[in-house]
């Protein structure tokens, strides 16, 4: 019988989540756009092998317990690598073409996948206030994307791609977790593992042109890029765990309500946008939801902490 998390655990890991995810949204879109860096697979690749390094490391000298690195456990992680390479693929494509309100928009579609998504594998029906607050947050997002004026087709077909690998991504990073066993920290490590020689074929390709980059040699930019790499391990980890400990749906819905507040800021910052009436209202609809689900999370994981025990038989 495995033993809850407590509620400090689910609530922590969650807020931490939130915090990577909304930094990275304008560390990722600043060195996209500000530094004209379309490179995302360099990106990622720095990040994963700073991640595997730093895990390795901290292993070595005896900080944390991690699974031995063999074709089995490889093999256990390898649609989970699939679907987490191809959606940071996607999203950053989508973030290089949208501004962050925008790609915020599309991202909050990402509850409603999941909660369909968990259904299916876990046979897991959500409670009534959980599957209205995701609604008024799916409405809120149509809303939303109507007022954009900034339309571009490619980055919204990136965007919903992403979307859809995210939620796949995330099930199957809750069911590693349930079924397999597996911890944040092993899954997250067997992932970058098995991340590396995708992103390194695709930096292999991109080498010729990557070369010709104009800002390597400039201090800004290596600064720029060392901090975007820190950060996103940091982002992956708090992705793992928040998943692992709370559900893939609450991992989706921290994202909405993060969104709420770093479409704000994204309206000023980087290339802001025209709030106009569908806009606005759209946001306000959808942050309601988030906060809707937040509440509704709150309250069921409150019942299940203080429901009597019984002993059946």
């Amino acid at each position: 019988m495995t033993s809850q998390p407590s509620l400090w655990l689910m609530l922590s890991s969650a807020i931490l989540y939130g915090v990577c995810s909304g930094s990275m949204n304008f560390l990722n879109k600043f060195l996209l756009t500000s530094w004209s860096f379309e490179h995302p697979a360099c990106m990622i690749l720095g990040q994963l092998l700073l991640l595997v390094t730093t895990l390795k490391s901290l292993h070595l000298l005896g900080r944390i317990e991690l699974v031995k690195y063999d074709f089995p456990t490889a093999r256990s992680c390898a649609l989970l690598s699939v679907l987490f390479a191809a959606n940071t693929i996607m999203a950053l494509f989508a973030l290089t073409g949208m501004n962050v309100p925008m790609y915020n928009a599309i991202r909050r579609c990402i509850p409603f996948a999941s909660m369909v998504l968990g259904y299916i594998v876990f046979v897991k029906k959500p409670s009534t206030l959980v599957f209205t607050s995701i609604m008024v947050v799916t409405s809120g997002t149509a809303i939303a994307a109507f007022g954009d004026l900034q339309f571009d087709l490619k980055s919204y077909l990136y965007g919903i791609s992403s979307v859809m690998l995210m939620g796949l991504h995330l099930i199957v990073l809750q069911y590693n977790g349930t079924k397999k066993k597996l911890t944040a920290l092993n899954q997250l490590y067997v992932n970058s593992i098995n991340c590396i020689p995708i992103f390194g074929i695709l930096f292999a390709v991109n080498f010729r042109e990557l070369m010709k980059y104009e800002h390597f040699s400039e201090v800004q930019f290596i600064i720029s890029f060392m901090v975007v790499t820190g950060c996103g391990c940091l982002l992956n980890y708090s992705m793992f765990l928040c998943t692992t400990t709370n559900s893939a749906l609450t991992t989706t819905c921290v994202g909405v309500i993060k969104s709420g507040f770093t479409t704000v800021i994204g309206m000023f910052l980087l290339g802001g946008v025209e709030p106009t009436v569908y806009f606005v209202t759209g946001q306000v609809i959808n942050f309601s939801g988030g906060m809707l689900y937040s509440y509704s999370k709150y309250r069921e994981n409150i019942v299940l902490l203080y429901k009597p025990q019984t002993n059946g038989a």
